[in-house]
């Protein structure tokens, strides 16, 4: 009927397909590793000229037990790396004297009360005020300054309101003592 010496000879692009299907046992590893299933299966399905309805049933065969031997070899692959990660990080047998298998008391266990005068405290300049904190930079140093006609208008005098004047409270008449 349709049949071509060419497409399933040894070396042709469907003789392992061939060869998958009707000698399993003849293929080799490499022979599986090399063949594209998808390739294959184009191949097969669209011809380059007409295959019979029984040699392509007998090619799909030949797909799917190569199929099944590269998922096979796949899972021996995985599980073989599994076995050699579980290996490597197995605990190993530690060997400990039998007095040192329990910590002692006062190592895992907080006291019940602190002795103040056992933490070490800053210096007193922190406390004094003599304590320069250099996490936080000046309003100077952290404010671009303005400049319009070559006037430069200080960041000291922002926030000021110019209803107020300068910021002197003298001129602000307020008596508070009655």
């Amino acid at each position: 009927m349709f049949y071509s010496q060419f497409i399933l000879a040894k070396k042709g692009p469907l003789g392992t397909i061939w060869i998958a299907a009707h000698l399993e046992r003849k293929l080799r590893k490499n022979q599986v590793a090399d063949t594209d299933i998808g390739v294959s299966v184009d191949s097969i399905l669209f011809p380059e000229v007409p295959i019979a309805l029984r040699l392509s049933s007998h090619l799909l065969l030949g797909v799917v037990r190569i199929y099944s031997r590269k998922v096979n070899y796949l899972f021996d692959d995985c599980s073989e790396a599994l076995l050699k990660i579980k290996q490597a990080f197995r605990s190993a047998a530690v060997d400990l004297p039998p007095e040192e298998s329990t910590a002692p008391y006062n190592s895992i266990t907080l006291p019940e009360t602190f002795d103040l005068d056992d933490f070490e405290l800053p210096d007193n300049e922190i406390f004094q005020g003599n304590y320069v904190d250099r996490h936080i930079s000046t309003r100077e140093q952290i404010t671009l300054q303005d400049t319009m006609d070559g006037v430069v208008y200080s960041a000291s005098q922002f926030g000021l309101d110019e209803r107020f004047g300068d910021g002197d409270t003298s001129q602000i008449g307020l008596d508070l003592e009655e």
